[in-house]
């Protein structure tokens, strides 16, 4: 999948999309591009919110806090779509390392109870 491909369809797509199953491709081009994104974000609102004080230091806190959920959301359903993806349920991402574990490994090659195979080509 192109990452540009896997970016479209976890921010425009299925942005609150937690049912389904998500790709290696998909999950980590989007996953690797948000992370850098809103990381970049936040510095430069932190960086401009530190010549500041008072109510528009607060402000830029503010949008430090909204940017985070904003990607927060695309990121926890595209995590979950990919537990689907290995048959595992989404809960699995609250167990710390076994979670982490499941976004790595391949996808089940057939149908399993979340769906069908996605398709790294759509």
């Amino acid at each position: 999948m192109r990452p540009s491909l896997a970016i479209d369809i976890c921010f425009q797509e299925k942005y609150f999309t937690f049912s389904g199953r998500a790709t290696r491709s998909e999950f980590w081009f989007f996953f690797v591009f948000a992370s850098v994104l809103s990381s970049i974000i936040n510095f430069v609102l932190l960086f401009v919110g530190d010549f500041f004080s008072g109510t528009v230091a607060s402000i830029f806190q503010l949008l430090v806090v909204g940017n985070s959920l904003l990607f927060t959301i695309p990121v926890l359903s595209a995590s979950v779509r990919r537990l689907h993806d290995v048959a595992k349920p989404g809960w699995f991402l609250l167990i710390p390392i076994l979670g982490f574990y499941y976004l790595f490994i391949d996808g089940t090659p057939i149908l399993n109870e979340y769906g069908p195979v996605p398709s790294n080509n759509p």
